[in-house]
């Protein structure tokens, strides 16, 4: 009768950290900024052939241009993979190959003068977010995660530090976490694959940390992630293969699954919540352990004033106007909002 219990008490402690420790706070803190970020850029500043993925490149590419071998160097992947990405980033105006003032037999990427002007405004949002972020922290705790976060980045020789606007003592949270967030999403997943899980890949954590206490739901976890349903679709039916989930008809809706760990999905989650602790350790090592301390903490606060994933662990009905507004303010800001209500209050009217 006591073994049961034991085993109970032991999900419910994995079940906690997994759902609140440093990397989740970290990833979806990030992921708010790039979201955000993304959004403003788009939609207020008139870049709409951006996507999220040219960032680092046009981050690392600064006032100077770089070669695209010294650019994937940086980044850590492949040349072709590289080319292909220049070669979308080119394509959508914002960077040109010019020739090398130092080998004319050689091509130098440098940005276009919409790169100039895209990277200008990204600074200006990100900036603008980190006001954000310190209204609610509070001055003292931003500009100290701030230095521990640099620390962390010139540790671990992280490229986007090199520019002059990103690695100085005002650089903005928007510009740090992203980056950061990348190295852990491979370092976990490094870590844990030790552990006897060989065939994880980065792409699973798009669904395996959105699977809440009630489950997950494609759906959902597809809008939460930006992404098609169909994407996370085959994922989920990677890891049903893998053994990590399984489907259960939703008790809410009939029409729609939900995704549940197995015995081996919840083992899984228990070598990952040991995998965030060796990360933490490690971070540790490079910027002092009462410094990352008062980071995560901060971390922690952010992420939970801006609700964050609070849908996938807290029960709420798919109506719930209290969070539908939440989600409607954070991705239109004050100003559209506003207008955005007053369409509605004069609709109503009518």
């Amino acid at each position: 009768m006591e073994q049961p219990a034991v085993k109970f008490a032991l999900d419910t402690v994995v079940r906690e950290a997994y759902r609140d420790n440093f990397s989740r706070h970290l990833l979806g803190v990030a992921r708010y900024l790039q979201s955000e970020t993304m959004n403003a850029l788009q939609q207020r500043c008139g870049h709409k052939h951006l996507r999220l993925a040219f960032a680092p490149y046009i981050t690392l590419l600064g006032q100077h241009g770089k070669r695209s071998t010294e650019l994937a160097d940086l980044l850590g992947i492949s040349r072709q993979a590289c080319n292909q990405a220049v070669n979308q980033i080119e394509a959508a105006g914002y960077l040109e190959r010019a020739p090398d003032p130092s080998d004319r037999r050689a091509k130098q990427l440098m940005l276009t003068a919409l790169g100039l002007q895209l990277r200008k405004d990204g600074i200006r949002v990100v900036t603008s977010l980190d006001e954000q972020l310190t209204h609610i922290a509070g001055q003292s705790a931003i500009d100290d995660t701030r230095k521990t976060l640099l620390k962390i980045h010139r540790g671990l020789q992280l490229g986007a530090t090199e520019q002059a606007d990103l690695s100085g003592p005002d650089a903005p949270l928007g510009a740090l976490l992203p980056p950061l967030s990348d190295y852990v999403v491979k370092r976990l997943m490094a870590l844990t694959r030790e552990k006897g899980h060989p065939g994880l890949k980065l792409s699973f954590g798009q669904v395996l940390t959105l699977i809440g206490p009630t489950g997950g739901r494609i759906q959902q976890i597809a809008r939460l992630q930006d992404v098609s349903k169909q994407a996370i679709s085959v994922i989920a039916s990677e890891l049903e293969q893998l053994g990590y989930l399984y489907r259960e008809a939703d008790p809410v809706d009939a029409r729609q699954v939900v995704l549940q760990f197995t015995a081996r999905g919840l083992d899984l989650i228990a070598d990952s919540v040991t995998s965030v602790d060796e990360l933490e350790a490690e971070f540790a090592l490079l910027a002092g352990g009462a410094a990352v301390a008062r980071m995560c903490g901060t971390l922690r606060a952010l992420y939970a004033a801006l609700q964050l994933e609070r849908e996938v662990f807290e029960q709420s009905s798919p109506t719930d106007i209290r969070q539908l507004a939440q989600q409607i303010w954070r991705q239109l800001g004050a100003k559209d909002s506003r207008a955005l209500a007053r369409l509605l209050l004069s609709a109503a009217s009518n």
